[in-house]
């Protein structure tokens, strides 16, 4: 059973892969004449589709792997990097690199940004750690509280420097109007994936608990800030390149686990499909809503989609979850 799913999941995903690349604001190249290879053609697809698909997929299957590391952490599954005050502090980090050093290198603002989302993240396990009760529900609460102080931090600083249009420019979700040299910066998830899924078994056995996994001979509070490092450089990077992505992190996880269970080892890879299946789907319909409604070549940012999308299906898992309980 298992087997076929991810099969099925496969399929889906090149499928989906297929047409990313044959969409676009050139409709003269497009699924019947994309496989032509005329020179003009190579040329769409080596500026503009492939890496546009490719950062699609490097930043789907990221935010849900951090997601699922930020739940192991928080021992929570109604948490993520965009609850818990990781992707506002990226904001903030990246607003304050724009006020200081307004024309510095894109790998400089990474750096502001990472060290911003380490610092948010730091602060917000350390003080669950330091809390007694902890509510299912009250730790994505929490999380949300501890967002909104940031965001409104950012946006206090964003009025008192008149920078509101750059804060809220940065605040969409959106894989268009990267100009060359953007997008490589989604590179830098590749090597936390990588350390992701060396260290899968270690943080499925910290999400059981500090005693648990001190028995098992895992160390605890090392394991704990590798999770919270892989988090920040991949919120960090994401988000420089594409901006937020709303609800990614927090259902993915989610519906891998009902379909494939809670051994994070075996499933890693399914969550990278399943992640990239949801936003290539969602960045497919903001390619291409407007242009079957309208006419017109435009697109929607493809966060509002997934914002439509991501709560829908998180009102699903969250009646889901109190039906069962």
């Amino acid at each position: 059973m298992i087997k076929s799913r991810r099969m099925i999941s496969i399929v889906l995903l090149v499928v989906l892969i297929v047409l990313s690349l044959s969409i676009d604001a050139r409709r003269d190249v497009n699924l019947f004449t994309l496989f032509q290879f005329t020179p003009e053609t190579i040329e769409i697809l080596l500026i503009s589709r492939i890496p546009r698909t490719l950062t699609i997929i490097l930043s789907a299957s990221a935010l849900s792997v951090a997601g699922l590391i930020m739940q192991s952490v928080a021992k929570n599954k109604f948490v993520s990097p965009g609850v818990t005050g990781t992707t506002q502090a990226a904001t903030l980090g990246v607003l304050v690199a724009h006020l200081f050093f307004p024309s510095m290198a894109l790998w400089l603002q990474f750096i502001f940004s990472f060290s911003a989302s380490l610092i948010g993240s730091f602060i917000f396990i350390t003080f669950l750690n330091k809390i007694q009760f902890k509510n299912e529900v009250y730790v994505p609460l929490i999380g949300m509280m501890f967002g909104a102080l940031i965001s409104s931090l950012s946006i206090l600083l964003a009025q008192s420097t008149n920078t509101l249009q750059f804060l809220n420019s940065i605040g969409v979700g959106s894989f268009t109007n990267k100009t060359i040299g953007t997008y490589e910066m989604i590179y830098f998830v590749v090597p936390a994936l990588l350390i992701a899924v060396i260290y899968a078994s270690e943080f499925n056995i910290v999400s059981l608990g500090k005693d648990f996994s001190n028995n098992l001979g895992v160390n605890y509070k090392k394991v704990i800030m590798l999770g919270i490092i892989i988090v920040a450089v991949i919120t960090a990077s994401t988000f420089i390149v594409v901006g937020p992505l709303p609800f990614l992190g927090l259902i993915i996880p989610n519906l891998v686990s009902i379909y494939y269970g809670d051994h994070l080892k075996k499933s890693i890879f399914d969550l990278m499909i399943f992640g990239s299946i949801f936003v290539l789907t969602c960045d497919i319909i903001a390619r291409s809503v407007l242009f079957v409604l309208t006419g017109y070549n435009f697109e929607v940012a493809v966060g509002f989609v997934m914002g439509i999308i991501g709560s829908i299906i998180f009102l699903y898992l969250l009646l889901r979850k109190t039906k069962n309980a």
